[in-house]
């Protein structure tokens, strides 16, 4: 990019919608959210954490616990731990069980209780690097390293 957006690193913390634009035109118009994407997909696939989403998805439609893609969302959501990270701002909230024993009362067990839907730690390390390393290619972040 033949100018880059200069950003110090408190405006780095706090952008205006304007800046936030910015960038993501700029990572648009370069291949920066396509390398991101690529990343993350690769890591994901590597730890086998999108094929553990999709079975828990599946057991959350096949019990019952979850029929619409809202209530979906928020159960991934809850199972991530991103529920707590969303607070206001994404919909849905824990959704909760019918109030019996576990799902639709079988056994006492919830859909997808063994799988573990946390993001790998190695996903989000090389995820963040390849970030970085893009909007590095468009914009100037003064100071720290």
């Amino acid at each position: 990019m033949a100018n880059p957006i200069p950003l110090s690193p408190a405006q780095a913390h706090t952008l205006s919608n304007e800046t936030r634009n910015e960038l993501y035109s700029a990572l648009l118009s370069s291949t920066g959210i396509l390398n991101i994407e690529a990343t993350l997909t690769h890591e994901l696939q590597r730890s086998g954490w999108l094929d553990s989403l999709k079975q828990y998805i599946t057991q959350l439609l096949r019990t019952g616990e979850a029929t619409t893609v809202d209530q979906i969302m928020a159960k991934v959501r809850e199972k991530t731990g991103l529920e707590a990270l969303a607070g206001e701002h994404m919909n849905g909230g824990g959704a909760a069980t019918n109030g019996v024993n576990g799902v639709n009362g079988v056994n006492g067990h919830e859909a997808g209780e063994g799988l573990d839907l946390k993001i790998p730690i190695q996903a989000l390390a090389e995820g963040s690097k390849t970030i970085r390393r893009e909007l590095e290619k468009v914009c100037e972040i003064a100071g720290e390293r």
